[in-house]
């Protein structure tokens, strides 16, 4: 990342849309914009205004430049987003005409395209946020359901961060006052903080600290995609279902009872993201072994199999329950965490009414459109659901490790100070220390480093060393 001169970048999106909006930071912002307009350049203020931009032309520079109506954000610094001069440019999202006006300001002398988030961190670097902030930033874009947008909302308005500085304050009080002890160990009289007193302090901060973490989230995979199961009893056409939504052979289709017998996971977009409404469009879609009592106790390969497939059903987040029969006597027995769609599958071997469920057919994809439409809704309601019901799956993988590694080092350092329950003195007092250090550093690494100076100070602010 080089500072000192000037980004511009599209900070809409690069798909057909009423308005777009181009944004630049840096030091020529006002001028490279000037230049583009229509009328003599103006004493930098902080306002909106009409104007005129000229857009030449690329077929014959001899022939009139073309005349373009924008709205143009002059932000002077520092009181800008980034703390530099900074200009938006508001003009109709046609990508052909946007691409344009963007390649006419990177003509400019010092002006280049912005790196991935450099608009954020010059805003971190220039004092205008503080780094939970600017992870709030990207948390609010990534944000897929209320409980992730309040969450982005404190990182952004800095309350989460004040929360954790708050329990890293409390800790490095506890460390402080546990290393004074050290100092005095041999002094009967002088008591820097008893090992109930300090249990107590410590028993609290942890549970702070549990409360923030929250439990693990239950269903989280490498590829970051909610997972959609095709169960069901033995040859229902899921293999064939799963062939059909993925739009290739994956899996081996047999009228043999039992071929498959693995779990098969393939990542697919449900439906496309260009014409969805949904905010979940792919999925890691998993064709799963047939759920039968009498052929898993025939074969220990086919007792592997569903055992499997029961795991699987366990984390999914959406359940596709397929029976040709339209029974769906199995669904008594699924999990009731997660939704679950029944599919009439073979529907083209059936002519009746269906009276429970969707009739699909992956031959001749009848209701293909109908399901993809279905488990959308469902992984979409699921995503809502379960990180709204959970507000700790909303926390960012770094703040998660450093709870879990403050939690982890609290646990030590109070397990350490029970020993020295109902005693006058800490024993072990330097496993405590250390233990309260890795504390801290954890905390901190979210809040903000307390360094040796700051646990010094508390020292003598909170114990008076000369009594």
């Amino acid at each position: 990342m080089r500072l000192g001169d000037t980004i511009v970048a599209i900070a809409t999106g690069f798909e057909r849309s009423r308005r777009a909006m181009i944004r630049l930071s840096g030091p020529d912002a006002f001028g490279a914009v000037d230049r583009l307009l229509d009328e003599p350049p103006r004493r930098p203020a902080r306002g909106v205004r009409r104007a005129t931009m000229l857009i030449p032309r690329e077929d014959d520079a001899n022939k009139p430049a073309g005349r373009l109506d924008v709205i143009v954000a002059t932000f002077p610094a520092p009181g800008s987003y980034t703390g530099e001069d900074a200009c938006e440019i508001q003009l109709p999202g046609n990508p052909l005409l946007t691409r344009r006006a963007l390649d006419l300001l990177l003509g400019s002398d010092g002006v280049r395209s912005a790196d991935p988030g450099e608009f954020s961190a010059r805003a971190f670097l220039n004092g205008r946020m503080t780094a939970e902030q600017a992870e709030g930033v990207r948390a609010m874009i990534a944000a897929r359901s209320a409980s992730e947008h309040g969450a982005a909302q404190q990182l952004l308005a800095g309350e989460t961060g004040a929360r954790y500085r708050d329990i890293a304050d409390e800790l490095a009080t506890a460390l402080a006052l546990v290393e004074a002890g050290i100092d005095f160990t041999e002094e009967e009289d002088v008591v820097a903080i008893g090992p109930d007193d300090l249990n107590d302090r410590l028993t609290d901060q942890r549970a702070r600290v549990a409360a923030l973490l929250g439990p693990e989230p239950s269903r989280q995979e490498d590829s970051g995609r909610p997972r959609v199961v095709l169960s069901g009893v033995p040859n229902a056409g899921k293999s064939t279902l799963f062939n059909a939504l993925l739009g290739r052979e994956r899996a081996i289709v047999s009228e043999t009872r039992g071929t498959t017998r693995d779990a098969i996971a393939e990542d697919t977009e449900i439906v496309p993201r260009s014409e969805s409404p949904w905010g979940v469009t792919e999925c890691s879609l998993v064709d799963l072994a047939g759920l039968d009592d009498e052929l898993a106790a025939a074969c220990s390969l086919d007792q592997l199999g569903q055992s499997a497939a029961w795991t699987e059903i366990e984390r999914a987040d959406v359940v596709v329950l397929c029976d040709p029969d339209a029974d769906f006597a199995l669904g008594a027995r699924l999990p009731s965490d997660a939704p679950v769609l029944r599919v009439r599958t073979k529907a083209d071997l059936f002519a009746g009414e269906v009276v429970e469920g969707l009739a699909v057919c992956a031959i001749d994809g009848r209701n293909l459109g109908a399901l993809r439409r279905a488990i959308a809704d469902a992984l979409d309601e699921s995503s809502r659901s379960a990180t709204d019901a959970d507000a700790s799956a909303a926390l960012l993988p770094r703040h998660r490790l450093a709870l879990r590694q403050t939690l982890s080092a609290l646990d030590d350092a109070i397990a350490t100070a029970r020993h020295s329950a109902g005693e006058r003195h800490l024993a072990d007092v330097e496993l405590v220390a250390g233990a309260l250090r890795d504390a801290l550093d954890g905390i901190g690494s979210i809040a903000g480093r307390i360094s040796p100076d700051d646990v010094i100070g508390r020292v003598f602010a909170t114990f008076c060393v000369g009594k």
